[in-house]
């Protein structure tokens, strides 16, 4: 066994999506069965499953079932289709088993803003085409702040111990939100992959939003090469400045010609320990903030 398929042991994913997603006629190259039992196999330790469009809790309900030892987690994305951003569809997904909460990634005013992951999906939902950057939701409130129903949103998940992502919110949102999350004591806050085109943080945000106590999520599948965004180099000096402690190593996982979540995690694995990084950060990043973050 190599070393990165060593470091591979007990890593989680917080940052899957099963099938079907967007549509039925989106292809997938797995079922979320297969792709469970290789993460399993690889001797992983858990899997979130996300959906830009429902809520993951039926999915992680039944794989559970059938694979008892191996961690399987909910989450919501509260986008427009999944009852948006808003208080009552955070505790209808916790109701339902959801350990995890995204904000809005397509419904994102600053995903419209920058014709994203939108972009994607409308071949699939034309409807969507009717959904503006007006229409998007964002973090601020009228005077500028933090709304009051962000405010509630993190608040409860504080309370119920949930993750709360911040999806494809521009960088100034992230920020704004994560010194809300630092007066309030939430420590679970994660910075979706900032260095996407989706997001578009600077150096600067990224450090910023660490300092405040985000995670910092870095995904698989900006190194890929359908979507290759971040040169090894500027993933390790991203480490750096964030510090292990505060980085998430995630797939981004789906499409159907993706390589499976394990080697995807692996081979990001074996690139950072060429790149220098340490055994033990690689550890903090796949697995111990991970089970931190999901309180196992």
């Amino acid at each position: 066994m190599s070393k990165a398929d060593e470091l591979l042991l007990g890593a989680i994913d917080m940052h899957c999506h099963g099938f079907p997603e967007f549509s039925l006629e989106f292809p997938n190259r797995f079922s979320d069965r297969e792709t469970v039992q290789m993460m399993k196999d690889a001797g992983m330790g858990g899997v979130v499953f996300k959906s830009h469009f429902y809520p993951t809790t039926t999915t992680a309900y039944y794989l559970s079932k059938e694979f008892s030892d191996f961690g399987i987690y909910a989450s919501i994305t509260l986008n427009a289709a999944a009852g948006g951003c808003n208080i009552w569809a955070v505790e209808a997904a916790h109701k339902l088993g959801a350990k995890v909460v995204y904000l809005p990634t397509w419904s994102a005013r600053n995903d419209q803003r920058k014709n994203s992951i939108c972009r994607l999906i409308e071949p699939y939902l034309p409807t969507l085409a009717s959904f503006t950057e007006a229409d998007g939701y964002t973090v601020f409130g009228e005077d500028g702040q933090v709304s009051k129903k962000l405010l509630e949103i993190l608040s409860f998940v504080r309370e119920k111990d949930m993750v709360l992502f911040t999806g494809h919110i521009a960088p100034e949102e992230s920020i704004a939100l994560a010194r809300a999350a630092k007066e309030m004591g939430y420590k679970k806050l994660v910075m979706n992959h900032p260095d996407s085109g989706s997001v578009g943080a600077k150096r600067e945000q990224i450090k910023t939003a660490a300092e405040l106590g985000a995670f910092i999520e870095i995904c698989a599948l900006g190194i890929t090469p359908m979507y290759y965004r971040l040169p090894l180099d500027e993933m390790k000096s991203m480490i750096d400045m964030a510090g292990a402690d505060r980085c998430i190593l995630t797939t981004d996982y789906f499409f159907e010609w993706a390589a499976p979540v394990p080697e995807q995690l692996r081979q990001m694995i074996a690139s950072l320990l060429i790149k220098g990084t340490a055994e033990e950060e690689i550890k903090k990043m796949t697995s111990e903030n991970q089970r931190f973050l999901l309180g196992i």
